[in-house]
């Protein structure tokens, strides 16, 4: 018998079977732990980008840093649709989202999970908790927002889809959205709005110095002539001796009709009228907003405070003053270049004066342009636009009304003063949200911002004046967006957006409306301002 164990302790045989019988459990614990970690790590992944997914789609839709329940839906509804239930096959998915209470700023959340194991249930680990956290805020930064708003006579008809509403009163609603995404004062961020109405010329004249308007300006006026003749008789007819002509600048300033007889063979006839136009200097002297003073500064003055101030747009910088000469491409010196003295007449702009100016077949003139400035409520914003889009009138130049939204929300022009482009060390974001409900509507003797066209015909090179409007129009456009200025715009009711798409800064910033979303788009517009981050 010992002999047998001697010989049993000696032999090697089948070592190795044991061993590895001895290694299986370890090695099977080792494995399989790889592969259910590796799965596990795959699935806290997708956990993850849900997590950042959903908390960015909620701060996203957030109106400035209100949080409500609908923002935490659509938080939710990012993550389910990102990690849906018993995806890898996973249990107990919990997601929760909230406002960080020490940043209103700020959206954090967090998700848990079980995934189920595939060899290590063997020993009692039935699943892999896996966790993600994740927080997400808007950066508004500080922002310039310039309005650009059609208030042409079509914006007082209701859509073409129908509703009981006009366009203007759908605009002036949806504008609110837009202040209410931008709200973000709790966390020192400055926002500015500034406001153009536009239809065929713009209302600025407040906005101005004495310095930046003409004195002297000529305007298309009837006068009316009137042919005196001195006539002799010869037998039984008269016969015509001598004529000359008078001109008047009114019909009731000319002579009676009828005959004069200083004898029975000699009298003078007067002829009725006619009327012709003439180019004709109009003195600031002599407009309906001369006051009672008795220089040409009181009298700029009264036209720039009487609220009617309308203008006649000067020629392009470097082309002749008289007569005005507009180009269709634009420089940045039109959009900056002010008057520094009364006597650079070269840089000042006309009165838009539809009494001295005559042959027109329509004129009229759009509430009052506000510069860039802070509104601390939704009321006073309301107020403001409400305000400047009251008179709705008039024929659609798309080219006037960005020209001056270029001009208000330049920091380089004559607001530089007022337009940093900096609040200490953090930079001034500058947007301009153009707005239009219908292409470009010019009229042959509609008395625009650029005279009237069948006497004037200021825009220079060929084309039709609506080409040539325009070509104005996406010079405006690309020089406004070369300044690092973002444009969007919005087509309300418009069924061809040609002429207008091209000048958002991109397909994301351009937007169309029946004028039942128009506060909708205006919110997305305030929403999409800013910079969206992960902060984890």
């Amino acid at each position: 018998m010992t002999g047998f164990f001697r010989k049993l302790i000696a032999d090697q045989q089948g070592n190795t079977l044991a061993i590895f019988a001895a290694a299986l459990i370890p090695l099977t614990i080792v494995i399989g732990s790889g592969l259910d970690l590796s799965f596990a790590y795959l699935a806290k992944g997708k956990l993850q980008n849900a997590c950042d997914a959903a908390v960015l789609a909620g701060r996203q839709s957030m109106d400035g840093n209100s949080w409500t329940d609908a923002n935490k839906a659509e938080a939710v509804k990012f993550f389910d649709f990102n990690y849906p239930a018993g995806l890898m096959g996973s249990r107990n998915r919990v997601f929760t989202v909230a406002q960080d209470p020490n940043d209103n700023a700020q959206i954090v959340g967090s998700a848990t999970a079980d995934v189920p194991t595939s060899l290590m249930h063997i020993f009692g680990f039935d699943t892999i908790g896996i966790k993600a956290n994740c927080d997400a805020k808007r950066d508004l930064g500080h922002n310039d927002v310039m309005l650009v708003l059609d208030t042409t006579g079509s914006m007082n008809d209701p859509p073409s889809t129908g509703g009981s509403k006009k366009k203007i009163e759908l605009l002036r609603d949806g504008t609110t959205g837009l202040y209410r995404a931008l709200d973000d004062s709790g966390n020192g961020s400055i926002t500015r709005f500034g406001i153009v109405s536009y239809s065929h010329t713009v209302n600025v004249a407040r906005r101005l110095k004495n310095r930046d308007i003409l004195r002297n300006q000529q305007h298309h006026k009837r006068v009316y002539e009137q042919r005196v003749c001195t006539q002799y008789k010869s037998g039984w007819y008269w016969y015509q001796d001598s004529c000359t002509t008078n001109t008047y600048d009114s019909y009731g300033d000319t002579q009676s009709s009828g005959y004069t007889y200083e004898s029975s063979t000699l009298r003078t006839r007067v002829y009725d009228p006619s009327s012709a136009y003439q180019y004709r200097t109009v003195d600031i002297n002599d407009t309906p907003w001369a006051s009672s003073g008795n220089t040409v500064n009181e009298n700029k003055r009264a036209f720039r405070i009487s609220g009617i101030g309308c203008i006649e747009e000067r020629s392009s910088v470097g082309q002749p003053e008289d007569p005005v000469t507009i180009l269709q491409t634009v420089s940045q010196q039109d959009i900056d270049s002010v008057a520094a003295r009364g006597s650079d007449t070269a840089l000042q702009w006309g009165r838009y004066d539809p009494v001295s100016q005559e042959g027109e077949s329509q004129d009229g003139c759009p509430s009052e342009s506000r510069k860039l400035q802070e509104y601390n409520t939704e009321r006073g914003f309301q107020n403001a636009v409400n305000a400047s889009t009251s008179n709705v009138t008039g024929g659609t130049y798309h080219d006037i009304g960005l020209l001056w939204g270029a001009r208000f929300l330049s920091p380089t022009g004559m607001f530089s003063a007022n337009n940093p482009t900096a609040h200490g060390l953090v930079p001034v974001n500058r947007h301009l949200v153009f707005m239009t409900d219908g292409e470009l509507g010019t009229g042959d003797r509609l008395y625009s911002a650029f005279g009237i066209q069948r006497y004037h015909d200021r825009l220079t090179g060929s084309g039709s004046q609506g080409a040539k409007h325009i070509a104005r129009f996406h010079a405006i456009c690309d020089r406004v967006k070369a300044t690092g200025t973002t444009i969007w715009v919005i087509a309300l009711d418009v069924t061809a957006t040609d002429d207008i798409d091209d000048c958002a800064t991109s397909t994301a910033h351009f937007y169309t409306s029946d004028g039942s979303d128009l506060e909708e788009i205006f919110e997305n517009i305030g929403r999409g301002i800013g910079n969206l981050r992960l902060t984890r």
